[in-house]
This record gives C-alpha cells, sequence and structure tokens, in this order.
C-alpha cells in the first residue's frame, strides 16, 4: 500500500528499514552505512533517500565528534 503518492520504492523501503531498526528518537540513531544494510538499497540510493525523507522532515540527522547518524523524527510518512 503506498503511504503517499510522491515517494519513491527506495524511500518507502528506506523509511521501513529505519523503524524496524529501531532508529526512533535521538538516542537510537544509527549510521548511513547500518542504514544502507538495513535497507538492502544500493548506497547512492539510499543516500538520495535520505536526503528526501530530511527534505520532508522525518529524518534528523545528529552529528557528534565526525560521526554522522540519522534517526526518524516522524513514524509516519506524511
Amino acid at each position: 500500500m503506498r503511504l503517499m503518492a510522491n515517494v519513491t520504492p527506495q524511500v518507502e523501503k528506506l523509511f521501513n528499514a529505519l523503524k524496524q531498526a529501531g532508529a526512533i528518537g535521538e538516542e537510537k540513531a544509527i549510521s548511513a552505512e547500518k542504514a544502507t544494510a538495513h535497507s538492502k538499497l544500493p548506497k547512492a540510493q539510499c543516500m538520495n533517500a535520505m536526503q528526501d525523507l530530511e527534505k520532508r522532515g522525518v529524518i534528523k540527522k545528529k552529528t557528534k565528534n565526525n560521526s554522522v547518524s540519522y534517526y526518524l523524527a516522524k513514524t509516519e510518512l506524511p
């Protein structure tokens, strides 16, 4: 079932993978590498999907030292 008319299958797959990985909330943020592994998407597609979700405000970036982690800010696609 399509949650949003203009969401690509890759964005939907990444969103579901982050949700299943438990990356809900800043304290449970995961790296881009882990997000790529969980979603089973090629790295470029995963990063593009991440940018799309970030633009929509669905995921947020957390930076600590030199590492970047991502987590879901919303548990549903708008």
